[in-house]
């Protein structure tokens, strides 16, 4: 007992006094002018700062040992530094930054086994960084994704819209929060809003095409992970945080969120607060009806790091209320309109451990709790109430390298409980049970690397008996695969081949819905003989990095088995009135392209171009699926320095003629938009402003994509202002 207690006080004092201090200063490599507020981090062990007005920074208490200082600034290269660190020494590095004008591959954490560059990994990937998520934000998680490749907009007024990915959406998308599922309905119907609000983002990942391999089914069409810093990453010497203040005109819109990082020793606390209230949506004839909307958000997080261990947990709350345009009937009043009251309480714990020099090179544990309720209000009643509960569990084991192979062994647990009640109710109640299984490897041969995966998901969906219809048992068991090979010619070219086999479960209101959904004006009946869709797709990628230019060029075609969608029988409910829809399936195959191109035109000065195109068939009958976007391109110019930037864009898209027999054919149009921001240091703070807008010309125009595109065009003219001061 003595000698243990001896051990622990001599190994408490030598880590106590076996600590140096690394000193730096961080600058601009061609002006030599010191950089304020830059992000300074010490990747091993998880530890960071912000460098002062003078550009210096110190980061105390350091164990002994070899480190990486990574170091990052808005317009800047990224930079990585080693440095060692002695007993009871101080380190000295000057990080010099390189100012850049086109956008530099960031790593990515999703749908892979490490932190990869895009040029590593063999499926198309789109990355928003804080500096790109700042010129885009919008009360709309999708609309702020739409101007990336292969990424579009389903619009249903401004507080209301889903991703579109490769022409699939809802159920074929699925949203991570923090790589979980989020956990709320947005994805059932095109009334249902996304629970998160884009401002309290740090940067958002997006898979295009099915990336089941790693989150099982319903990841047919891609991904999009909205990645937050609710677990704190990095232990920070001292308070650091920012406040983010945003105004609209196109609906008097005013937001604020604001978030704070203190560390002490190994421990870090993060805590966050977000408020945004928006009137009615502007158009360019007058505005829209019942599109005001506010919401409500804060999270709390400790975590609890070393060199080798990582620990925390978070709590995230969300609260919307929202409201819907639809066409105004003579005689309606707005307090008939539907309104929409949502709440998310998130729970999240995360653990991850490192070993050196053993077969299991690491093990992370996942767990999350979600209760989402949802209230639809019609006349100042609840219509329906809907209830989900979410829980999920993930822990992933990485090996060390046998050879040329690296690797994973992972497994899930998912269970969801859906119950609803009200005189709108429209499916039956539910039970979802998904357990999963997968194996992934890596096998590098010099310049070519082998990915490959496969995975086995087992559903069961359990339904209570509603409108007669019995209670039903649905059981599927699913295989998923993922194969790529990826070939990079040096640092500047890389090509990437691909095939991803991915499934989707049916949704419960696919399989049980009977009854009037006023979200979108139908009467839907389901299927609950559908099976799973199947998805096979082939993708080919190109990607280019020089000094001044970049490109990504992707070729993808996706055969569908199965594609469900609801079909319009032509018959009308004669209770409520409305068209009656039913589900079915069909074989279908999905085709096109995506390519983005920038190139710096000469110093401070770039220019970007953006095209892709998708087009959905039917593989049984000469039809068009519905809900596919037209081509588009997507032209700007900018000039960027260190503290300025300014920027012209133009978007075209075309007209859709390629429609399904129960569509119409929407005209193509373009539009202007605008940018300005301005980064302005101050004692002990940095400060940014930027002002956008969206729209310039007050176009009248028609997405082919919005849901009230028959009454509403979408909105007008749009001049935001952001200032955001970090300190």
């Amino acid at each position: 007992m003595r000698l243990s207690l001896f051990v622990f006080i001599f190994a408490f004092y030598t880590a106590l006094f076996s600590q140096g201090t690394i000193k730096g200063k961080v600058i601009d490599k061609s002006t030599g002018e010191p950089l304020p507020a830059a992000d300074v981090h010490l990747i091993e062990v998880k530890r960071g700062t912000i460098t002062k007005t003078d550009g210096t920074f110190v980061i105390q208490s350091v164990p002994a040992g070899n480190y990486t200082i990574e170091v990052s600034y808005v317009g800047y290269k990224k930079s990585r530094k080693k440095a060692e660190v002695k007993d009871g020494l101080s380190t000295e590095v000057t990080v010099e930054l390189e100012q850049t004008v086109i956008s530099l591959p960031d790593v990515v954490v999703t749908g892979t086994m490490y932190e990869r560059s895009p040029f590593e990994i063999h499926q198309p990937i789109a990355i928003l960084d804080e500096d790109k998520l700042g010129l885009r934000l919008s009360e709309n998680l999708a609309k702020t994704l739409s101007y990336e490749p292969g990424i579009n907009l389903e619009y249903n007024g401004s507080a209301v819209g889903r991703p579109v990915i490769r022409g699939l959406t809802g159920t074929r998308i699925l949203i991570l929060d923090n790589g979980i599922r989020i956990g709320d309905a947005s994805d059932l119907t095109p009334d249902h809003a996304v629970s998160f609000d884009p401002a309290s983002v740090e940067r958002v990942e997006i898979i295009r095409g099915p990336a089941s391999l790693f989150y099982g089914v319903n990841a047919l069409g891609g991904v999009i992970n909205v990645i937050s810093n609710d677990i704190p990453r990095t232990v920070h010497d001292k308070l650091r945080g920012s406040l983010r203040l945003t105004g609209e005109s196109v609906n008097s819109g005013l937001a604020g969120v604001g978030f704070f990082d203190y560390g002490f020793k190994n421990f870090a606390l993060r805590g966050e607060f977000g408020y945004r209230q928006n009137n009615n949506v502007k158009i360019p004839s007058g505005e829209l009806e019942n599109t005001n909307s506010k919401n409500l958000s804060s999270s709390l997080g400790v975590a609890y790091h070393t060199r080798n261990f990582s620990s925390g947990f978070a709590f995230r709350n969300y609260t919307g209320d929202y409201g819907i345009p639809h066409e105004h009937q003579e005689g309606e009043v707005e307090e008939e309109m539907p309104r929409f009251k949502i709440r998310r309480d998130k729970y999240e714990f995360k653990t991850d451990l490192k070993f050196e020099g053993k077969i299991i090179q690491g093990t992370e544990l996942h767990l999350n709790q979600t209760n989402y309720d949802h209230r639809e209000i019609e006349g100042g009643e609840t219509a329906t109430h809907i209830k989900i509960k979410t829980t999920n569990a993930d822990i992933k084991l990485k090996h060390s390298r046998f050879g040329s192979f690296d690797g994973m062994l992972g497994a899930s647990f998912i269970y969801q409980n859906y119950s609803t009640i009200g005189e709108e109710k429209f499916f039956a109640d539910a039970n979802l049970y998904l357990a999963s299984l997968v194996l992934y490897e890596e096998l590098g041969l010099g310049n070519l690397t082998l990915q490959t995966g496969f995975r086995f998901d087992y559903a069961r969906v359990r339904s209570k008996e509603f409108e007669g219809i019995q209670a039903q048992d649905k059981k599927f068991g699913v295989f998923s695969s993922s194969a790529g090979i990826v070939y990079k010619s040096g640092n500047p070219v890389s090509v990437s081949l691909s095939f991803s086999r991915g499934f989707r479960v049916p949704s419960l209101q696919e399989l049980f819905a009977y009854g009037p959904h006023l979200g979108t004006q139908s009467f839907e009946i389901g299927n609950p003989n559908l099976k799973p869709e199947t998805s096979n797709e082939i993708d080919l990628s190109l990607k280019l990095l020089s000094e001044k230019s970049t490109a990504d060029i992707s070729l993808f075609l996706n055969y569908v088995n199965d594609f469900t969608y609801p079909f319009n029988t032509g018959r009308i409910d004669t209770s409520s009135n409305l068209p009656i829809y039913e589900y079915k399936a069909a074989n279908a195959f999905l085709r096109g392209f995506e390519a983005k191109f920038e190139t710096q035109l000469f110093k401070n000065f770039n220019a970007s171009l953006l095209f892709d195109y998708v087009e959905g068939k039917r593989r049984d009958v000469d039809e068009y699926l519905p809900f596919i976007p037209p081509f588009r391109s997507i032209a700007s110019v900018e000039y960027r320095t260190s503290k300025f930037n300014f920027g012209v864009e133009v978007k075209a898209v075309s007209s859709q003629n390629k429609i399904a027999p129960t569509e119409t054919r929407t005209p193509g149009y373009v539009i202007f938009n605008l940018h300005l921001g301005l980064r302005l240091p101050m004692k002990g703070f940095a400060q940014e402003i930027n002002l956008n807008v969206e729209n310039l010309t007050n176009r009248r125009y028609y997405d082919h994509l919005s849901r009230i595109k028959d009454f509403a065009p979408m909105p007008g003219r749009n001049i935001v202002l952001i200032y955001h001061i970090f300190f």
